[in-house]
C-alpha cells in the first residue's frame, strides 16, 4: 500500500496530547529505559557510559520529551552542560519543573528538522527513538550531523520493520488515524491494550514458532501480526501510551536502507555500532 508522508503537524499533535496524558511517562519508565539504551547503543552499563561521557562537554537530547536521558547524561557527567530540547511545549514545561534540581540541564522548544538554535557545536547527540516520526529522516539526520563537532558521536534510533503481515496491518492502522484526534486514537490504543492484556492473562506460554521462542501468546501476536503490546510491570496506561506512539505516526525500516539514508545524507563518518532487536535499529556514528 502506499503510505502517505508523515506532516510535522500530525506528529506535534500526537505527542503534545500524549505527554499530557502520561507526564509521568520518564519516571516511571526510567529504570527500565535506560538500561535498554546502555543495551543499544553497546555501553553495556553506567560505568561504561559514565566514561563515554567524562570528555563530552556539551550534549543535546534531541527530542526529549520528558527529558528523562538529559537527566541520565547529566547525573553521569556534572561538568558537562546537556541540553534537551523538543516540539512540545508541554514537554519542555514539564521537565523543567522535574528537573529543576540539575543546574546543568538547559531545555528549549525546538523542532528537530530545522536548525537548532543553540549557537554552539555538541560533542554528543542522542536522537534516541524520534528519528522516525519526523517527514524526511535523512535530512533530519543531516541536519543534527551539521551539529556535531568533529569527533562528536551521534546516537540514533529508528523503529524496525517486522514482517509483511504485521507491517501492512500497521501501515493501514496509522493510515486511518492520521487525520483522526488525538483523543480517537488513545481510545482506540486502551481497547488494543486491553486486548494484549486479555491475552498475556491467559498464560499460554513458550510458543515455538519459525525457530523462535516466544514467552507468551500476547508477545507471539505482537510481533508478528498485529501491534498489541502490553507490560504487566508497568501502569497499565503506559502501556497505552506505547501502543498510542506507534499507531500516531512511525515508519519502520530494515538495516540495509538505513545505512542507504546515512550514505546519501552524510559524509567524513564513522558507523561505530549497530544492534537490532524485534523493535529497533539503533546506531552509534561519528564525526571525523
Amino acid at each position: 500500500m502506499k503510505i502517505v508522508k508523515i506532516q510535522n503537524k500530525n506528529t506535534f499533535r500526537f505527542f503534545n496530547y500524549k505527554w499530557k496524558k502520561v507526564p509521568d511517562w520518564a519516571s516511571k519508565t526510567e529504570k527500565k529505559y535506560v538500561n535498554w539504551y546502555l543495551q543499544r547503543y553497546k555501553y553495556k552499563n553506567l560505568k561504561n557510559l559514565k566514561k563515554f561521557l567524562s570528555n563530552k562537554i556539551d550534549i543535546l537530547e534531541a527530542g526529549c520529551g520528558l527529558a528523562r536521558d538529559s537527566k541520565l547524561f547529566a547525573k553521569l557527567n556534572k561538568k558537562a552542560n546537556v541540553y534537551g530540547c523538543d516540539q512540545s511545549s508541554y514537554a519542555i514545561s514539564r521537565a523543567k519543573r522535574d528537573l529543576k534540581r540539575f543546574k546543568n540541564i538547559h531545555l528549549f522548544h525546538q523542532d528537530i528538522t530545522k536548525k537548532i538554535k543553540i549557537k554552539k557545536h555538541f560533542d554528543f547527540i542522542s536522537c534516541d527513538q524520534v528519528l522516525h516520526h519526523t517527514p524526511n529522516p535523512g535530512k533530519t539526520l543531516k541536519n543534527l550531523f551539521s551539529s556535531l563537532k568533529k569527533n562528536g558521536y551521534l546516537n540514533f534510533f529508528v523503529c524496525r520493520k517486522k514482517n509483511i503481515y504485521r507491517d501492512y496491518v500497521d501501515d493501514h492502522i496509522m493510515n486511518y488515524f492520521r487525520d483522526k484526534s488525538p483523543k480517537a486514537l488513545w481510545k482506540f490504543a486502551v481497547e488494543v491494550t486491553k486486548f494484549a492484556k486479555t491475552l498475556h492473562d491467559l498464560k499460554i506460554k513458550n510458543l515455538y514458532f519459525k525457530k523462535k521462542n516466544y514467552n507468551n501468546l500476547q508477545l507471539f501476536i505482537h510481533n508478528n501480526s498485529f501491534r498489541t503490546w502490553y507490560d504487566p510491570k508497568i501502569k497499565f496506561d503506559l502501556s497505552v501510551s506505547s501502543n498510542y506512539d506507534w499507531f500516531s505516526n512511525n515508519p519502520r525500516y530494515d538495516l540495509k536502507e538505513m545505512k542507504k539514508i546515512i550514505n546519501k545524507n552524510l559524509n567524513n563518518f564513522k558507523i561505530i555500532s549497530i544492534f537490532e532487536d524485534d523493535a529497533s535499529i539503533s546506531i552509534s556514528i561519528k564525526k571525523l
